[in-house]
């Protein structure tokens, strides 16, 4: 008598999974439209941009790939091993202090070195005054060095993480056959902790990739500043579409070469965290006066710039600039991360209850590694072929609903991942009992799944919140007219020169992005405790 009601209830459950399947292909949409755009899309300039813009664009942007990598290793590899192997004085305010540089864009970070370091700024100001060097930091080396001291807390969090976890044995092992601390770094830790560092540092390069605020301000020729010059210069969409093209290409290689550096790395460990050895002495003062600089030049020098310009225009009238921006601001990013959290919910949903995985919803959660630029010209060349067809009744470039679906294939991965991985952690009997008990796939996943993903789920939707707040290139593109940000407003500020008014809206950025920050390392270090 109760096995027909089950199964009707089970198929019409599963009839949700046809929905889900076309909800993530029009995510994948943007992606199809970049990889397909020499089918569809004339490009006429192609020859000029191929020849003379390709190869000078694509130079530098391996230059400062190169560049950022390089001082960011330098940066966060020895920060970590001191925070996670030895004791020194204020190591517990370094531990969480390190991570916040991750709360400054890059752009405000560029900002507020241009304002201390730049042709006038106030150091370079200073400087001259005093019969010195004038600086210029802004620069394609100044912005390798910005970039870095922004973006090195990507390779520190996972590299002291793999320090801190499962090394005690073989460096216990490695002292004992007489081995020093800086032979036991270099042939023990670095190697075994390889894998953290290479995962890191494509998060890193991704980010570098994604920027525009920053290289566009100190005047570095990138493939993404390129795609905006096809295609607001040239007024060449086909060509723009092509160099996202090559763009998408690069990080396929990336994404490549981690996968290769990680293949022949040992993950092995014990699995013992290791005790933290005392430094006295010069050591002691080394190691802190060491991450104290880091601290400083990460984090000190531009948010005391930033707060020094906002103490500065106090008797101007910001606000009247930056009050309806931050009301944009947040509209749109609650807008956006509840969007991105309904579909995040569906997706796990249908990786949990069913019979097999979709292909679909891995390419629509391939959006976070695509560049903002690439997903805004693809999804304007998208938007710009449906209005063309006349089959709505509205526009959907300029409008908030194209802001936001733009938004939710950007960041949809940063809201499913953390779903999917506290999801794997739910014992399948609890699934297997409801099912027993005559629940259907669905009314389990809400009444027994759901639940137990509030934590998870709390914490994906403040970061996609955090993320839109920050995002440049997608809401410069395609937000409505006469649509402001903080984001926005802050670029627009710093583009004319007025960097002591962009300070506002850099600051109210920064504050917000400092509470995902927090909770993200509070997060990391509980099972470390």
């Amino acid at each position: 008598m109760t096995g027909t009601p089950r199964s009707r209830s089970s198929y019409r459950s599963k009839g949700l999974f046809p929905l889900i399947s076309l909800i993530a292909v029009l995510l994948a949409a943007p992606l199809l439209v970049v990889i397909t755009s020499p089918l569809h899309r004339a490009a006429p300039e192609w020859p000029h941009v191929l020849g003379t813009l390709l190869p000078a664009h694509l130079l530098e942007t391996l230059v400062l790939l190169a560049g950022v990598l390089l001082i960011a290793l330098v940066i966060a590899v020895p920060s970590a091993w001191l925070i996670a192997s030895f004791q020194f004085p204020l190591r517990s305010v370094f531990r969480w202090a390190l991570v916040l540089p991750l709360a400054l864009p890059t752009y405000i970070s560029a900002y507020a070195y241009a304002g201390l370091l730049g042709p006038t700024g106030s150091i370079s100001r200073w400087s001259v005054a005093h019969g010195g060097p004038r600086p210029d930091i802004v620069s394609l080396p100044g912005l390798c060095v910005v970039l870095a001291l922004v973006l090195f807390p990507y390779i520190y969090l996972p590299t002291r993480a793999a320090f801190m976890r499962g090394m005690r044995t073989q460096l216990e092992a490695a002292r004992l056959l007489g081995s020093g601390a800086v032979d036991r770094f270099l042939r023990i830790a670095l190697p075994l902790a390889r894998p953290a560092i290479a995962g890191g540092a494509l998060l890193l390069c991704m980010e570098t990739l994604n920027d525009f605020g920053a290289v566009k301000y100190y005047g570095v020729r990138t493939l993404t500043t390129g795609i905006f010059r096809s295609w607001g210069g040239l007024y060449d969409m086909g060509s723009a579409l092509r160099l996202s093209m090559v763009l998408l290409a690069l990080i396929a290689a990336l994404l490549w070469i981690e996968r290769r550096t990680r293949k022949g790395a040992r993950q092995t460990t014990d699995q013992v965290p290791g005790v933290p050895v005392r430094l006295r002495g010069t050591k002691a003062w080394f190691a802190t006066g060491w991450c104290s600089l880091i601290l400083l030049l990460s984090l000190g020098l531009p948010l005391g710039r930033i707060i020094s310009d906002v103490f500065a225009t106090l008797d101007r009238p910001v606000w009247s600039d930056v009050f309806p921006a931050f009301g944009n601001t947040v509209y749109v990013a609650v807008l956006a991360a509840a969007c991105t959290m309904g579909i995040a919910l569906l997706f796990t949903y249908r990786e949990r209850h069913g019979e097999r995985s979709d292909v679909a919803i891995r390419v629509a959660n391939l959006g976070y590694a695509i560049p903002g630029a690439v997903i805004a010209v693809a999804v304007m060349a998208l938007a710009g072929a449906i209005d063309r067809q006349g089959w709505m009744s509205f526009a959907l470039i300029g409008s908030i609903g194209l802001l936001t679906y733009a938004f939710t294939v950007r960041f949809l991965a940063v809201g499913t991942q953390p779903l999917y991985g506290n999801l794997r952690q739910q014992s399948i009997s609890l699934d297997e009992s409801a099912r027993l008990l005559g629940a259907s796939p669905w009314r389990t996943f809400v009444r027994v799944n759901l639940p137990l993903l509030r934590p998870a789920l709390l914490v994906s939707a403040l970061l996609v919140t955090i993320d839109v707040i920050k995002e440049l290139p997608l809401t410069l593109v395609l937000r409505p007219f006469n649509f402001q940000t903080l984001s926005t407003t802050a670029y627009e500020l710093a583009s004319i020169e007025q960097l002591r008014e962009a300070s506002w809206p850099a600051l109210l950025i920064v504050l917000c992005g400092a509470i995902p920050v927090l909770l993200l390392e509070k997060l990391l270090a509980r099972p470390l405790r």
